[in-house]
Order: C-alpha cells, then structure tokens, then sequence
C-alpha cells in the first residue's frame, strides 16, 4: 500500500496512524469512495464508520520515495494512487481493537510511552498465512 505526501521522512519502521480530528462530511466520504473504486474496481470493502481523532492502528514505513523512484521501482501499482511529490511504501497493515482518544500533530511525532505501551497491546491479532 501506499501514501502519498508533500514533504519526505528518514523514518522506517512502525508509523502508528492517528485520524485527524475533523470528522469527514459525507460528500468528502463519498468522492473518496468514489475515486478508490474507479482506482481498485468493485471487491474494495468500505469501513462502515470513519472515527476521528483517534489512534486508528500502525503499518511498518519501509521506504519513502520521490515520485520519479515510485513510478521507476513501482510500475505495476497505479500511477494515480498517489501523485504526491513523495510515497510511502508501507506493509504490514494493523487495526487497533478499541480506538482511543488521541489529539495528534502534524507530519510524524512521538507516541507518549504510555499511550504507545497501551497501543501495542490494544493491536488486532493478524492471521499468519502459510
């Protein structure tokens, strides 16, 4: 999976994902939805609530390239996924059990060790495949 961004990150490893405060109004949802069906065709699954300013999971950030790299090192995604001057390449894809509260900032910041020890075990169990 990717995302896209305007500004570049030496970070790799885990990127916990917070929502922003801001609940999104339901046009805003429905071009969303809209664009990423045009992009993945119709097995896409749509979450049924879309929380705000919460701690929604983490993905594992294992690389974050120009647009020039991602469009050379990944011809095969779709090029109108992301045309951001960045891309961050992440895997691993994981959903908190329980979202809780959290006021986030902007661009990548440091999960107070509470919070974080709390968020890891609050981790929906993935199922391991072969």
């Amino acid at each position: 999976r990717v995302e896209g961004r305007s500004w570049y990150t030496p970070h790799r490893g885990r990127l916990w994902i917070a929502s922003t405060a801001k609940r999104p109004s339901p046009q805003e949802v429905s071009e969303l939805q809209t664009t990423y069906l045009l992009l993945r065709g119709k097995d896409v699954e749509f979450p049924n609530d879309y929380p705000s300013g919460c701690l929604l999971g983490c993905v594992d950030l294992i690389d974050c390239l120009s647009q020039k790299q991602f469009k050379d090192q990944y011809p095969d995604i779709s090029q109108e996924e992301s045309d951001s001057p960045f891309v961050f390449i992440c895997t691993n894809p994981q959903e908190m059990i329980v979202k809780f509260p959290i006021k986030g900032n902007p661009k990548i910041w440091k999960l107070d060790s509470k919070i974080h020890q709390g968020a890891k075990k609050g981790l929906m169990k993935q199922n391991k495949a072969g």
